[in-house]
């Protein structure tokens, strides 16, 4: 009877082997390659590419960002005493090209969800508040998105026309498979 159970345990465990070998075999998760374009200007043919790209982990954000912190004060009080000492709050603003972004495959087609947000700002001056203090002005670009895209092929996330610099702004995305 012992010799019975044990053959059925080692039948059993000898039934799991190639499940257990399929299950570890696995490439693991998918990396995709992201491409954004932005291209700047008001004519097609002169429009100035800029090229951000990066590798993303299926279903895991990620986050590129290339510029500076900039300083600003976001908030001061005075001292409770009566004496002249102010406590000065400063928030670094990041300013620059920030990208955030979970690319996730749609079924078994060659189709992928993108989720992100695209930041673009610059310094473009500076503005006086109280006591003197100048905080910068930030010209700021953003671009929330959810879209599906196919595979290998470029497609336009949006174009966007500033009335205020008569600027016209077109953001570009392309995902490939990278492995």
């Amino acid at each position: 009877m012992r010799a019975r159970n044990a053959l059925l345990a080692i039948a059993s465990l000898a039934a799991l082997l190639p499940l257990h070998a399929q299950s570890t075999n696995k490439e693991g998760p998918q990396l995709y390659r992201v491409e954004i374009d932005f291209r700047d200007g008001n004519d097609a043919g002169s429009m100035t590419d800029r090229r951000y790209s990066l590798l993303v982990t299926e279903s895991r954000k990620a986050v590129f960002k290339v510029g500076s912190k900039s300083p600003a004060v976001s908030g001061s009080a005075q001292s409770q005493t009566g004496n002249t000492v102010v406590s000065t709050e400063i928030t670094y603003l990041d300013v620059g090209v920030n990208i955030d972004c979970v690319v996730v495959a749609v079924g078994t087609s060659s189709k992928v969800a993108l989720h992100g947000s695209l930041d673009l700002s610059t310094i473009s001056g500076e503005a006086q508040v109280a006591s003197g203090v100048r905080n910068p002005v930030i010209r700021q670009t953003k671009l929330d998105l959810d879209a599906t895209l196919e595979l290998n092929k470029p497609t336009v996330l949006a174009t966007i026309d500033d009335p205020i610099t008569a600027r016209k702004l077109q953001v570009e995305a392309t995902v490939t498979k990278a492995n």
